[in-house]
């Protein structure tokens, strides 16, 4: 099996068994294998030679780890307990970790909300990228108006292919994207005109096979994830939007989920009972992951408040 390691100790078969479980619901469960090695590594420095868990070895496994930062306890824990709670399931002997010994990752919300006609200054500055007459310009603005529109995540449009375009259903189709889930993409009218006008674009500088990459920066080269990162860094920056932290590609996703929520609200829908459709539009797993798109339109909103504060507090200031 792919990313596969090589489990030692007296837990090794129950904790393949997990992993297997994690990826058949649809987590990828690459980072987590490094996690739980560490487990099995000092559980075999241990000699630990129990068939299940017992609250000794994890409080002994906790204390071991103490040293490390409040996140990285946070994530190692936490493995330790989503697995204790499936082998609890297989054998009720084996004991659980204890939720609150599962520290609190101290999470901050990152988010820059961006008005249209912000991410409309922006898709027009791409005219200035070099070289002026090449390929790379028309592909970033084409690049922002799809990530802004769609909600897709940067690695998934990156990954398209000309055969991942629907022009018939209006459609796009992501293949195993974050979580593994394979999904389809409905695009707006103006969405899909944009996306018509690339492909005319495109075929004056690649071929049109259809496993040729959707976005590339020159001929036939799929364009990478640093050079419409940096462009993208460059052009926030032409349009005076250099905060610090200055805006990221991923705030185009999370602006398209705030402007679902935000359009929902405005014609009085049920936004909670909505948002299993917006993730699985965005490719989450469960909609839990989904609503913490709420919180961030809450947040924006309070950015926007901070920001017509300071504005109101400067015009004051000059002319007083």
């Amino acid at each position: 099996m792919k990313y596969q390691l090589d489990y030692q100790s007296s837990l090794a078969g129950h904790i393949t068994e997990f992993i297997m479980f994690k990826r058949f619901q649809g987590y990828d469960y690459v980072v987590e294998t490094g996690y739980l090695k560490q487990f099995d590594m000092f559980l075999v420095n241990r000699r630990y030679a129990g068939c299940v868990l017992q609250s000794d070895i994890m409080q002994d496994y906790c204390l071991q780890t103490s040293k490390k930062s409040v996140n990285t306890r946070a994530k190692l824990h936490s493995i330790l307990r989503h697995f204790s709670l499936h082998l609890h399931v297989i054998d009720p002997q084996s004991k659980v970790l204890p939720e609150s010994m599962v520290p609190r990752k101290v999470k901050k919300t990152r988010f820059y909300p961006l008005s249209p006609l912000q991410i409309h200054e922006i898709m027009n500055a791409a005219c200035s990228l070099r070289p002026k007459n090449g390929l790379r310009p028309h592909c970033i603005h084409f690049l922002i108006g799809l990530l802004y529109s769609t909600g897709l995540r940067i690695a998934e449009a990156l990954a398209l292919n000309l055969k991942d375009v629907d022009e018939n259903n209006r459609t796009l189709f992501v293949h195993r994207g974050k979580f593994g889930k394979d999904r389809i993409i409905p695009m707006s009218d103006s969405t899909f005109h944009a996306v018509e006008k690339w492909l005319k674009v495109r075929s004056c500088y690649a071929t049109n096979g259809a496993t040729a990459p959707l976005l590339i920066a020159k001929r036939g080269k799929r364009l990478k994830y640093f050079h419409a990162k940096s462009a993208f860094i460059k052009l926030c920056a032409l349009c005076g939007m250099a905060d610090t932290p200055p805006p990221r590609l991923h705030d185009l996703r999370h602006n398209y989920a705030c402007r679902c929520i935000a359009q929902w609200r405005e014609v009085n829908e049920d936004v909670n009972a909505l948002l299993p459709v917006l993730s699985n539009a965005m490719g989450h797993v469960d909609f839990s992951s989904t609503q913490v798109y709420i919180h961030i339109d809450a947040e924006a909103l309070r950015q926007a408040s901070i920001k017509f504060n300071n504005h109101h507090k400067r015009s004051q200031e000059k002319t007083s």
